[in-house]
């Protein structure tokens, strides 16, 4: 009998939360406006970028990244690859607007094992900044970067590292649908 009031509890949780999820749901043709901001990412585009970091010198990388929808539209869901003969990176991003307090999200996990949650703020319809800010090894790491797109064919980024407010590396490049 207390195993019967458990799954009746739970199926009242369950169709209590359901109800406004169902709303939500109820039309498919609803368009997120807040996730368009990210729309010019979708497509599939290619180029090239450099890697550098103080005192050592650039490394040249060929630029691979893949964006598409996600969520029904309320999200964008990218896949890079930069790499040369020397080392492939890889990164899985996820763009999104929180709906209640309208705050855009860029989470990216790379294949070295980061996981930053970038805050994103769109400039202008053409430039989008993320900002990420973490401790590691007691130091204070800022990452500020920048999406330009100069057309709806052509992106320019820069990722800026900084340690403690000391530049610690760049990211860059361009890149083309």
């Amino acid at each position: 009998m207390k195993h019967v009031s458990c799954i009746a509890a739970l199926a009242l949780v369950a169709g209590t939360a359901a109800i406004p999820m169902s709303a939500a749901l109820a039309d498919d043709n609803a368009k997120p406006p807040a996730a368009t901001r990210y729309y010019p990412f979708l497509g599939f585009w290619r180029g090239h970028g450099q890697l550098s970091e103080p005192g050592k010198a650039p490394i040249a990388l060929k630029l691979a990244m893949s964006c598409r929808k996600a969520s029904m539209g309320w999200a964008v869901r990218c896949d890079l690859v930069a790499k040369n003969k020397q080392m492939t990176m890889t990164e899985a991003d996820l763009m999104g607007v929180d709906s209640v307090t309208g705050t855009g999200h860029w989470y990216a996990v790379t294949n070295q094992g980061e996981t930053h949650d970038h805050i994103t703020q769109w400039t202008d319809p053409n430039d989008m900044k993320a900002h990420y800010s973490w401790m590691q090894d007691g130091k204070k790491m800022e990452e500020n970067i920048t999406f330009s797109f100069k057309d709806k064919n052509s992106m320019e980024f820069r990722s800026a590292t900084t340690a403690d407010g000391k530049d610690a590396g760049v990211f860059s490049g361009k890149v083309m649908r």
